[in-house]
């Protein structure tokens, strides 16, 4: 089921387009390859450091996605359809990417539970860690890739006064996320 990172990226490319939906992909491929370095070095530490500061961890993340949310309710600008561009800039989508999956702290627990069950005791982990880690990243990209498509090909086919709408939409779409964020336990 589609999670709190998918719900940005869907509602970033229905506001932004396909050059926004992939910016946001990248800082999350980034945040991504953070966590799995950060599971190869210190899995079991980490693990439980994160356990341990769940909630805060998940509030900050929900908050951020109000936020965000809140942003496209409440622009009163329609989107340019077809050319992607907008005021946000590459850097401010990578960041947000990036924030949007370290705000929720269950991409790091999935990689510190999941990861490990195919590690070979009889080879160093670290590397195996990295190497599968690698593999969930590409699956993650071709999967929200297939996101964007289709987000911004729903984005096409609004035009005039509904393209007002789309940011409507995206900014509902993430005050949601925060919401099933917020309310997730251990």
């Amino acid at each position: 089921m589609p999670g709190v990172t998918v719900s940005a990226v869907v509602s970033t490319a229905l506001a932004r387009g396909v050059v926004g939906g992939f910016w946001l992909e990248v800082g999350a491929t980034l945040a991504r390859l953070s966590m799995v370095l950060i599971v190869a070095v210190a899995l079991e530490a980490v693990t439980g450091f994160v356990s341990a500061i769940f909630d805060i961890i998940k509030y900050v993340g929900a908050a951020y996605l109000v936020w965000l949310g809140f942003g496209y309710l409440t622009s009163r600008s329609s989107i340019t359809i077809g050319s992607g561009t907008s005021e946000v800039t590459p850097w401010r989508q990578v960041l947000s990417g990036f924030v949007v999956l370290w705000g929720n702290p269950k991409a790091l627990l999935f990689f510190g539970a999941f990861l490990p069950q195919f590690v070979n005791p009889d080879y160093p982990a670290w590397s195996q860690v990295i190497l599968l880690g690698l593999i969930e990243m590409g699956a993650a990209i071709i999967t929200d890739a297939g996101y964007i498509a289709v987000a911004v090909t729903a984005r096409q086919a609004l035009s005039g006064a509904g393209s007002v709408w789309i940011g409507r939409v995206a900014g509902v779409i993430l005050i949601g996320a925060a919401i099933w964020l917020a309310l997730q336990t251990h």
